[in-house]
């Protein structure tokens, strides 16, 4: 990724959709407000039925969601620092009509982006539901939920939430006292006919059409495929343009009513893309059909998704094998020896490890084997908690260790160790499947009860008995044992290994003292590679306090790796939490390709602290 110094002078917005003042945004709180006196007029002349008052004053907490959306992405006053104290009192206005406190809101609304569908990050994942009457009780209940998150157990370990409490709790009191004076002074029946029953009423539509219908079915994480586009005519203004949901989660910094313009600026790369794009005519897709966020698996492709674990199965005492369950019944498409990455909260952050796939490919099913490793975060937390039903992140397939193509008669040999096993079997299915006369396995393992897959293996054997030999062996695969066995084969074939170091390094010298070529020699590398430090260090200084960061770190990986205290979600550079003031020294920018970011911001000093890394000693200003 290309890095680039960041400039102290002013520059133009590259997007024209962005960096103005949203004077229909301000407008529309104006409206509402106005609305919210008329409507209070005519219940204290009593004009019409108390529900009548209601049903108005909800469609007015429904509009003023929309000042509160927009207040939180910074797109009142579009990057515009004169203008954010009047967006900040806008957003706590209109909070004040939704029941919930407007700084809380920001921080999981940001974390809603960051972690769009995650299943253990994603605050709107709560809506999900497993059928209609879940769905409706969890939109009923969707601001409740909030306010767990902001002041439960989990919202006091998260530190952008941790500093909203004291907020959140002042506008509790306020409302109270509010009620209380509305009661006093007589107005208690206005107070709940205008503001309190219309909140009630709007949550849970806000709930449905602002976070369960676009993100339908809530399991795809990838940028182009997470939340949907409908095209009907009029539904734009219903939704206030949240009908193109898609083009606020790639866009977030765009203007609610500039949705439509964006969409026909990119419309032809989201057609490339196969994103959800549903309606009445052609080209569109049929409307809220699941299968429509599933297109990068149906044709193939990389992806990422939330899947739903489908069974648990031991293997030995201290690994098992996990089978994740198809969706929509569409198979997955990988190569034997690909592997994927599982991603599940361990503690205070998310951990992400590789993990091989073993079932053959023609099976259309992904399944992966975990075996126990001393000091292993997210193996050994899949191990003691994973069950059926959960739903855990999953992205791939990736790598290139993969079956080679060969003559039929050739040999295909195979030496593993331990959890190595995993990839290798699955390219054992394909080899017998594509119909190799002779596949090898040399399988090393500590003892009897260590050996992954046996009953697999077995039932290879039993039926392919010409065609698969293995022989298992319970010593260490070092030099002298390897040899003993691969010295019966001939030398003509194509060799895989996958194992320990120690191991993979002993194939390569016995296959070298047999003459095998090292073309004909793949290996697959399974140990995890720690990233190294280098470079100069320097000091980070940030309200009162410093860490060090080196030149080749993120400065928020070197607060992580410190256990220092920032602000985060996505690390991506997609939500903007981490976003601060540079108030004196230089970074480079990992990725200019940032959403969070206006250009007038960063030409006010406003960086990222995931997307920047330093190049000399840095003060910052939350």
């Amino acid at each position: 990724m290309q890095e680039q110094l960041l400039s102290s002078k002013t520059t133009k917005s590259t997007d024209s959709f962005t960096g103005v003042v949203a004077i229909p945004t301000i407008f529309l709180f104006v409206l509402f407000a106005v609305g919210y006196v008329l409507n209070t007029m005519a219940f204290l002349l009593q004009m019409w039925p108390n529900w009548a008052y209601s049903l108005i004053g909800a469609i007015l907490a429904y509009g003023m969601f929309t000042v509160v959306h927009e207040a939180s992405h910074g797109n009142i006053s579009g990057g515009n620092k004169q203008f954010k104290r009047l967006e900040t009192a806008l957003g706590w206005m209109a909070g004040f009509f939704l029941f919930f406190p407007y700084s809380a809101f920001v921080v999981i609304h940001l974390k809603h982006h960051a972690h769009t569908n995650d299943p253990e990050h994603d605050p709107d994942g709560y809506v999900k539901g497993n059928n209609f009457f879940s769905v409706f009780m969890r939109c009923i209940t969707l601001v409740g939920h909030y306010y767990v998150a902001s002041l439960g157990q989990e919202g006091s370990q998260d530190v952008a939430m941790k500093r909203t409490q004291t907020a959140t709790w002042l506008f509790i009191v306020t409302q109270l006292i509010i009620m209380g004076l509305a009661i006093f002074l007589g107005y208690g029946w206005a107070y709940l006919y205008i503001i309190a029953i219309p909140a009630l009423v709007a949550a849970p539509f806000l709930g449905f059409f602002f976070d369960w219908l676009p993100h339908y079915p809530h399991d795809n994480m990838g940028k182009y495929h997470n939340t949907r586009i409908i095209t009907i005519p009029g539904m734009e203004w219903v939704s206030l343009f949240q009908s193109f949901h898609l083009i606020h989660h790639l866009y977030p910094r765009v203007p609610f009513y500039k949705y439509k313009q964006k969409f026909k600026t990119i419309e032809t790369l989201l057609r490339q893309q196969k994103s959800p794009i549903e309606g009445l005519n052609t080209p569109d897709l049929n409307l809220m059909a699941s299968v429509n966020t599933y297109t990068d698996i149906i044709k193939g492709k990389t992806w990422q998704y939330a899947l739903k674990v489908a069974n648990v199965t031991p293997l030995t005492s201290d690994s098992a094998s996990i089978t994740f369950e198809n969706l929509n019944n569409i198979a997955f498409k990988f190569q034997a020896g690909q592997y994927l990455v599982l991603s599940r909260k361990v503690g205070r952050y998310k951990i992400s490890r590789c993990y091989s796939i073993c079932s053959a490919p023609s099976s259309g099913q992904l399944t992966v084997g975990v075996k126990r490793v001393k000091g292993g975060l997210l193996s050994n937390k899949l191990l003691d908690t994973i069950k059926e039903g959960d739903r855990i992140n999953v992205s791939g397939p990736f790598g290139s260790f993969k079956l080679q193509k060969s003559e039929r008669q050739v040999t295909q040999t195979f030496i593993a160790g331990g959890s190595g096993i995993t990839p290798i079997l699955a390219m054992i299915y394909q080899a017998l499947e594509e119909g190799y006369q002779q596949v090898y396995l040399l399988y090393g393992c500590r003892s009897k009860n260590d050996v992954m897959f046996r009953d697999a293996l077995n039932e290879l054997q039993r039926q392919y008995l010409k065609r698969f030999k293995l022989d298992i062996c319970y010593e260490l695969l070092d030099d002298a044992h390897q040899k003993q066995f691969l010295a019966k084969i001939n030398g003509r074939g194509v060799y895989y290994i996958c194992g320990p170091t120690p191991m993979m390094e002993a194939s390569q010298r016995v296959l070298h003292t047999l003459g095998v070529d090292a073309s004909r020699v793949i290996q697959e590398e399974f140990a995890q590679q720690a990233t190294e430090l280098t470079g100069a260090i320097h000091t980070i200084h940030i309200k009162g306090k410093s860490y060090e960061a080196y030149t080749s770190e993120s400065l928020l990986d070197a607060a992580i790796r410190q256990n220092q205290v920032l602000l985060f979600a996505c690390r991506m550079g997609q939500c903007g939490t981490c976003k601060v003031k540079l108030e004196q020294g230089e970074v480079t920018w990992i990725d200019q390709e940032q959403i969070a970011l206006l250009d007038n911001e960063k030409a006010n000093g406003y960086i990222l602290t995931c997307m920047c890394k330093p190049t000399s000693d840095i003060i910052l200003k939350l």
